[in-house]
């Protein structure tokens, strides 16, 4: 996940560099308007993208999880609750998998959408769609780590209030509507 990471991570780095010569000879107006309008879309997406995959990346853990299926006896040492806990973890790792990948689709589709390659209904369908499974998996996500009682989702060794996580999940809505 930290090889994953650090790809985005340069890839934003990149997006805002070009961002930056894009802004400057738009400035002087080497480009035409459209182009610079395509261009900053483009880039917006592609570092939306980098940042969600880099947020996505916190949620798994440094260490890995014993992969446990539910219809085999548990290991001494385990209880019913590590073992909930485990296939929370085990559903989440698997769901991260899907938000980034969901992301990177849409990035796909978005930047073919803002160059006017692809167009129409289909289009906007398939993004969408792409959308709402990015913004389901990130509901379950945040479910798991709720369930497993997650650092990330403690404050000060509280639990995050549950007025905190309903605030996050519409940030996120609102973003991902923002973004695509």
């Amino acid at each position: 996940m930290k090889k994953i990471q650090d790809s985005a991570g340069y890839g934003f780095i990149v997006c805002v560099a070009v961002l930056t010569v894009v802004s400057i000879l738009g400035v002087w107006k080497v480009f035409d308007a459209d182009v610079i309008t395509k261009s900053f879309q483009t880039i917006g997406l592609l570092a939306g993208v980098a940042v969600i995959i880099m947020i996505a990346g916190r949620f798994v853990d440094s260490h890995k999880s014993a992969q446990v299926a539910s219809g085999m006896p548990m290991a001494p040492g385990i209880t019913p609750q590590t073992h909930d806990v485990t296939l929370f973890t085990t559903i989440r790792h698997s769901t991260i998998t899907v938000l980034i990948t969901s992301v990177v689709f849409l990035a796909f589709f978005g930047i073919l959408a803002i160059w006017e390659v692809i167009s129409g209904e289909i289009i906007n369908k398939s993004l969408s769609s792409i959308g709402i499974v990015a913004f389901s998996s990130f509901i379950i996500i945040i479910t798991c780590m709720d369930r497993e009682d997650h650092p990330l989702l403690r404050q000060n060794g509280k639990p995050v209030s549950g007025g905190m996580i309903v605030l996050i999940i519409i940030l996120a809505f609102w973003l991902l509507g923002l973004i695509f």
